[in-house]
């Protein structure tokens, strides 16, 4: 085991406080477009829908903004995790000794290509395996898995853990979610096998532990 050699917390943000309220700014901006289009000389019903709904989505956006702070202190020898939506707040905190993987995870989020076509692209975020579950680290999604491993490591390092990227843990891991069908789609996409063949993979590999 190698001793760490910096005392120094990890510190990992997503997202800041400062996006709630430049959503709710543009909230306010947007309303003034929907009070000016109601208010001309020839109303404009779709502009005044289009703008009201932007407020309500702005504005919703804001309050349900999750922020969160991920804090690695190799003193204490605590990670603690802290998430916050407009007034509410939770924390996780876990011992260095309860992890026991850092582990880089695949999954899929539905993207626009150029056609205008909704197609599955894979994304990467960062999980830690305990003894009996596994634990979100990252909630916003890495576009490129060379950006989750490059944080993923900078946490393996102070854990002195090891680091894990394997299909099968992330397939493990979305099927014990209850996101079969993504789990299905990543053996099925990464195996190259059938729908069939990667729903009985995915059934043998259900246990993010192993």
């Amino acid at each position: 085991m190698r001793m760490n050699i910096t005392s120094d917390p990890l510190v990992l943000r997503e997202n800041s406080g400062w996006l709630r309220y430049a959503l709710w700014a543009a909230a306010v901006g947007m309303s003034f477009l929907a009070f000016g289009a109601f208010n001309a000389p020839i109303r404009d019903v779709e502009k005044i829908i289009e703008s009201g709904l932007g407020v309500l989505l702005l504005a919703f956006s804001g309050f349900m903004l999750p922020i969160r702070r991920i804090v690695v202190d190799p003193l204490r020898r605590v990670v603690t995790i802290t998430s916050k939506r407009f007034r509410r707040e939770t924390t996780d905190a876990m011992r260095f000794e309860e992890i026991k993987k850092v582990l880089v995870l695949t999954t899929f989020e539905n993207v626009e290509n150029l056609q205008g076509t909704e197609v599955l692209r894979e994304r990467w975020y960062i999980a830690f395996a305990l003894e009996k579950r596994s634990v979100p680290v990252t909630r916003n999604l890495y576009l490129t898995k060379v950006q989750a491993l490059r944080d993923a490591k900078r946490i393996q390092q102070l854990l002195d853990v090891e680091l894990s990227d394997s299909v099968e843990e992330s397939i493990a891991h979305l099927s014990q979610s209850g996101r079969k069908i993504e789990a299905v789609a990543l053996a099925s996409r990464t195996l190259g096998t059938s729908t069939i063949q990667a729903k009985d993979f995915v059934d043998r590999n259900a246990d993010p532990g192993s």
